[in-house]
């Protein structure tokens, strides 16, 4: 088939005009960015650069004025602030005529209603009809206190020994339970208990509350808390046991997808560039965590001798 035959060749070709860049067009149609090079490649050896040239200077953004357009973003407080907010501005540079409304967090129902256009949830909805649901990261969280906290109270040896601690506990906002168990690869702890629980909504609530040796948490992100690990002002606790993993996603209604071309962009902007992100937060996460559990034994040793 011929390139000027191949559709996709393209939509490669008007991503690049609009974002001056193949590697955001890539994005924004979510294909590989060496299968996008190709099709825009043999779409100008057909075509002949002049022509593809006029089209990039017929397509130039004009001094006038465009119409704007507004996406309703909600997502956790925590990831708002220290995530998605710069996404968002970053983005807006790219398109000026997009904007942002970030709102608090939401559950299905409101997405279904159309309450907001574009919403970041922990878990996959259990009913997705009406939905479209990408999942851009998959993580978990290890137990952590502080050191003076310990030292204050203990410390616990297993899941079991948390029976004999304050628990720092997240319940989100699409959950309605807090964490129960811990996992050690396939096997399962006991069902958790705590010698008192204190519940919150948020993770910079836990955070601080970890801070301020107030207890023992489960549900705290090391996005949060990497650097205090990192410091060891805070310390990682019961080597090899999780909680079950977050399932993040971004969600939006099929429909509003469907009609506008614009959400649709910004949607698979934001997915690929979030999956991108955790991936790398993760094997930074993953490698403070084993560095902070390796010094641990280290004085355990220093200790032992």
């Amino acid at each position: 088939m011929k390139p000027s035959l191949n559709l996709l060749s393209w939509q490669v070709f008007v991503a690049t005009c609009r974002t001056r860049s193949i590697s955001q067009a890539a994005v924004l149609l979510d294909i590989d960015l060496p299968k996008a090079s190709r099709l825009l490649s043999a779409l100008e050896t057909e075509l002949g650069e002049p022509l593809v040239a006029g089209f990039q200077a017929a397509l130039e953004p004009k001094a006038e004025p465009h119409e704007r357009f507004t996406i309703r973003f909600a997502a956790p407080i925590e990831l708002a602030q220290e995530y998605f907010s710069d996404k968002l501005f970053q983005y807006s540079e790219l398109f000026h005529d997009v904007e942002f409304a970030v709102l608090p967090e939401v559950g299905p129902d409101d997405i279904r209603r159309g309450d907001v256009d574009v919403a970041v949830l922990n878990r996959r909805p259990a009913d997705p009809s009406g939905l479209i649901i990408r999942n851009y990261n998959n993580s978990t969280t290890v137990p952590l206190a502080t050191p003076e906290y310990l030292r204050r109270h203990g410390t616990p040896l297993s899941p079991a020994d948390l029976k004999m601690h304050e628990g720092l506990l997240l319940k989100a906002y699409n959950d309605d339970t807090v964490t129960q168990q811990l996992f050690f690869g396939r096997e399962r702890s006991e069902p958790l208990e705590w010698k008192r629980t204190f519940v919150t909504h948020d993770q910079l609530t836990l955070k601080r509350l970890l801070l301020e040796h107030h207890g023992i948490t489960v549900d705290l992100s090391i996005l949060h808390i990497g650097e205090e690990i990192r410091r060891g002002i805070v310390v990682p606790l019961l080597e090899g046991w999780t909680k079950t993993p977050w399932c993040m996603c971004l969600v939006n209604r099929r429909e509003d997808e469907l009609r506008s071309a614009k959400l649709r962009d910004f949607v698979l902007w934001m997915t690929a560039t979030a999956r991108e992100d955790s991936a790398r937060s993760a094997n930074e996460c993953r490698q403070i965590i084993e560095d902070a559990y390796l010094r641990s034994k280290r004085v355990d040793l220093k200790r032992g001798s």
